[in-house]
């Protein structure tokens, strides 16, 4: 604590007469007793059951031995470290299995901590939700740096909590009696369980201070009170230790012989019971809290006893035996070395620098783990090795850890030895992972991985001058490389650095993301010439294979077209680079501000103005177009621009910006170009079905899936757009040629008919396959209007003859057989539609319908249906014995009759058959 001490200190510390901060032991009552004396909360520990049950407290401390002056041993007082927080949660799990319904036992106690500001007494405490008691009193203890054990006898002697199974709220407001003298009220300001522990803890500091409180101290004899009642007496008492000295301040009286001869019971009038039960309880649950903790036992002795024990140059224990239990084994510090044997291996003693070292780094728990040799002597210094690295101390007697995997790296450079030399301080992370420092240069771990990459002394000092692993080349990734040219290279996360005989090049980020990409050193760029310098704008870092260019565009390399760029004007006229260079094969380009350079079949051309933009925009050399092969030209009446590539040409019009496909490119030229059939492009293409329609001033080029293309202009293309366009025929599989009767263009799905004189028309899908199947339009004419519903099907009428599509398949009806047809009511008629194509049979024609049959022959037209075609039929037809009929199905006497070259069918009113 500061010379300035806060109200509340102030208020606790206001006279050497009245400091008494805790309750004290005035009377012995039984455990888990709520018990108020003057308000103040009493409680002690009754003697237990015969099986130890009732209070969790089995008495074996021999009061006997009660020595008022030694009341715990500062060594168990201030070690920190005894108990764990789960360690201190099992202890109270112990103690108290169930609680009584209705009630929180300590075991299950948790609250909300809260801020602590760190001072002289203790270290701060951060708050957090829900914590339990025991992780409230383990990190007390650690902050304050007081024995656990201690706060968990003083919660025992002062409320009981420890074993307590009905604890009333204000046993945790008031758990250690902090702030709650006998002599007056307790202070508000330290109520409740956190405030308890902490402000105990941390006045037990301000007691060992010895600068508040000096009444008790340590090293001298005080008359010591039995009891509050002064009349009972005192007797003097020698304070033999600080621990002793605080738990007087604590609780300022004594036991009497009659306390003492009670054990855990009841003395006489004149007893108190808070040190002594404090001992009692420490005992029983600790073992005696005066025993030296420093005691050297096993294989710790057999190292120390070898080496002269207490009296050797080892000297005396000066802390208590270290159980290490994540990598079991056991440690002990003394006066000049710490031994520290694994489990199952032989103790080492580790002294000096290599001890403070290993100390100041977290021995076992750090990456070295336990030590495996003795020191040894090296050049002026010693080492000593452990499971994962050494400790070097240097000739100058100081001494640094290295660890693996810097250690592995170290061995294989020849360590203390080798080209860098000793250790000047130990590993420390940096940004990109950690590093150590060497008289003749550094180590750096990538990471947090095995890879170590080490520096000389020049490489070091340069790479520090540009900012080390926070600069402009950000960490090491690659170990000193020397090239088949002689110059040493070294790799890093943002950038290379050379040594070519005395001279550095750097090349860093942007620059140095372009030139990893192109295979650094090894690729078209090669070795940097000079250093980065402003261009304008940007910067620029010469290559023998070209330049790196960095703008507000981003940084690209500039190889192939160095040259070209160069001799244009270089930045002033063409331009930053836009993008690295593109390559496809043979082919490649670069995009610049104001130009693209292209080199292909055609050489090194240039695009410019928006034929550079469109080109660019679709990819540069890996497009579908390739590179340019001549330069832009103007297009006839100054119409626009064009420029031709590998594959296609880039369109400039008023009415659009286009690149055409080659085969595209060769149907417009055929038919005049810009001025020819097709005019001038409008739009770009529009894809339809997987066919691509590039549209024109006068018509269309469809290039199929196939890749082929073909015209569509005039007449047939207005049938073609009025009949469904690709969507519907697909792509024309033809160019439009001229018949002796029409003109004609096959597509995928049909062909469109412009006749002479007459209509155009389309035919399209099954009705296409029957018309060609019958002999197209020599035998059916041209279409006179598109495929239309008729009844339950489809029909495409022609010129001379029709063709139906129904359920059953598609079919023409032609020649006589359509009059036939037509006089029998057509397609709605009693006949439906035509099921089989026409047949030849004997000297006549027969064509099969839904619901009949109609003949063409030498002597008669006629039709079949119904009963009298179905009694026809079964009779064996035209090639049976009725032979063809020879006039149509008519009335008579309620029903009909259907006369046949042999004979007649009749059908009666009552549905019977008669054949005559």
């Amino acid at each position: 604590m500061s010379s300035s001490l806060s109200s509340r200190a102030r208020g606790l510390i206001s006279s050497a007469a009245a400091v008494l901060v805790a309750a004290s032991f005035l009377v012995a009552t039984p455990a888990n007793a709520d018990v108020g004396v003057g308000g103040i909360a009493h409680a002690a520990a009754s003697a237990p059951s015969a099986d130890g049950a009732s209070t969790g407290i089995v008495a074996s401390a021999d009061l006997s031995t009660f020595t008022p002056g030694n009341l715990i041993s500062d060594s168990v007082f201030f070690n920190a470290g005894a108990l764990s927080g789960s360690q201190i949660d099992s202890f109270f799990r112990s103690k108290v299995r169930t609680c009584q319904t209705g009630y929180v036992c300590l075991k299950d106690y948790r609250q909300n901590t809260p801020n602590r500001p760190a001072d002289a007494y203790c270290n701060g405490y951060s708050g957090a939700a829900n914590e339990s008691a025991a992780t409230i009193i383990a990190r007390v203890a650690a902050s304050c740096r007081i024995n656990p054990q201690v706060l968990i006898v003083m919660l025992e002697k002062e409320q009981s909590l420890v074993t307590h199974t009905w604890p009333s709220t204000w046993r945790f407001d008031k758990a250690l009696g902090q702030g709650c003298p006998d002599t007056a009220p307790c202070d508000p300001a330290y109520a409740g369980f956190f405030y308890q522990i902490y402000g105990a803890a941390r006045q037990m500091q301000i007691y060992a201070e010895g600068r508040w409180f000096t009444y008790y101290a340590p090293g001298k004899t005080w008359n010591i009170l039995y009891h509050p009642n002064r009349a009972c007496g005192s007797a003097p008492v020698y304070v033999q230790n600080t621990a002793t000295a605080a738990l007087y301040y604590y609780t300022p009286y004594q036991p009497n012989g009659a306390a003492l001869s009670a054990g855990y019971g009841t003395g006489d009038g004149c007893s108190s019971y808070g040190n002594r039960n404090f001992f009692q309880l420490f005992s029983d649950w600790f073992g005696d809290p005066r025993k030296d903790p420093n005691a050297v036992s096993g294989v710790i002795a057999d190292v120390w006893n070898a080496n002269g024990g207490a009296s050797g140059w080892i000297g005396a224990a000066t802390s208590s035996m270290r159980n290490w239990t994540t990598d079991p084994g056991v440690s002990q510090q003394f006066s000049n070395a710490d031994i520290f044997a694994k489990a199952g291996q032989p103790g080492y003693t580790v002294a000096g620098a290599v001890r403070s070292e290993y100390r100041l780094v977290g021995e076992v728990a750090s990456g070295l783990r336990w030590p495996d040799s003795v020191q040894y002597a090296e050049s002026g210094g010693a080492y000593q090795s452990f499971e994962n690295g050494r400790i070097y101390q240097r000739p100058d007697g100081r001494a640094f850890a290295i660890g693996n995997p810097m250690y592995a790296n170290y061995v294989t450079v020849r360590g203390t030895g080798g080209i860098l030399g000793w250790p000047t301080g130990r590993a420390y992370p940096v940004t990109g992972g950690s590093t150590q420092k060497f008289d003749q240069g550094a180590m750096y771990q990538i990471g947090s991985g095995n890879n170590v990459v080490t520096l000389t002394k020049a490489w070091e000092e340069k790479y520090l001058s540009l900012g080390g692993p926070s600069g402009r080349l950000g960490f090491p990734k690659s170990n000193l490389e020397t090239l088949a040219s002689g110059t040493v290279r070294m790799l890093f996360s943002q950038g290379a650095l050379y040594l070519a005989g005395s001279t550095w090049r750097v090349v860093a980020d942007p620059l140095y993301a372009p030139f990893e990409a192109q295979g650094l050193d090894g690729g078209p760029l090669g070795m940097p010439t000079g250093d980065a310098q402003p261009l304008g704008a940007g910067t620029s870092q010469p290559f023998v294979g070209g330049t790196i260019i960095s703008s507000a565009s981003g940084a690209f390399a500039v190889t192939s077209f160095f040259s070209t760029w160069s001799q244009l004007g270089g930045h002033t006229a063409v331009g930053f680079p836009q993008g690295p260079t593109i390559t496809q094969a043979a082919a490649s380009s670069q995009a610049f501000t104001t130009m693209t350079l292209t080199s292909g079949a055609g050489g090194q051309q240039t695009v410019r103005g928006v034929i550079k933009r469109h080109y660019d925009s679709l990819g540069g050399a890996k497009s579908s177009l390739g590179t340019a092969i001549a330069a832009e030209k103007p297009l006839a009446n100054g119409a626009g621009a064009v420029q031709d590539f590998d594959s296609g040409r880039i369109v400039c019009t008023a009415n659009a910006l286009v690149a055409l496909p080659s085969s595209v490119v060769k149907v417009w030229d055929q038919l005049g170009g810009p001025t020819g059939r097709l005019g001038l492009p409008l739009g770009g293409p529009a894809m339809i079905n997987g066919i691509t329609q590039q549209r024109f001033v006068g018509g269309y080029v469809l290039t199929s899936r196939s890749g082929a293309s073909f015209a569509v202009y005039g007449a047939i293309l207005q049938q073609f757009v009025s009949s469904g366009g690709a969507a519907v025929l697909g792509a024309p599989i033809e160019p439009e040629k001229p018949g002796t009767d029409s003109v004609v263009q096959r597509f995928e799905n049909g062909v469109v008919y412009v006749p002479f004189a007459g209509v155009s028309s389309a035919v399209l899908g099954p009705t296409l396959t029957e018309f060609e199947r019958v002999g197209g339009s020599g035998t059916m004419g041209f279409a006179t209007g598109p495929l239309a519903p008729v009844g339950t099907g489809q029909v495409q009428y022609f010129q001379y003859g029709s063709i139906g599509t129904s359920s059953a398949g598609t079919f023409a009806v032609r020649g006589a057989m359509r009059i036939v047809f037509a006089s029998a009511g057509a397609y709605l008629g009693p006949l439906g539609f035509p099921v089989a194509a026409e047949t030849p049979v004997g000297s006549g024609v027969v064509q099969r319908f839904e619901r009949g049959s109609a003949y063409v022959t030498p002597t008669a037209l006629t039709v079949t249906r119904g009963v009298l075609h179905r009694e026809y039929i079964n009779r064996g037809g035209p090639t049976g014995p009725l032979g063809w009929p020879v006039s149509n199905e008519v009335s008579a006497d309620g029903g009909a009759r259907q006369q046949f070259q042999n004979g007649t069918i009749y059908l009666s009113a009552d549905g019977s058959v008669v054949v005559r």
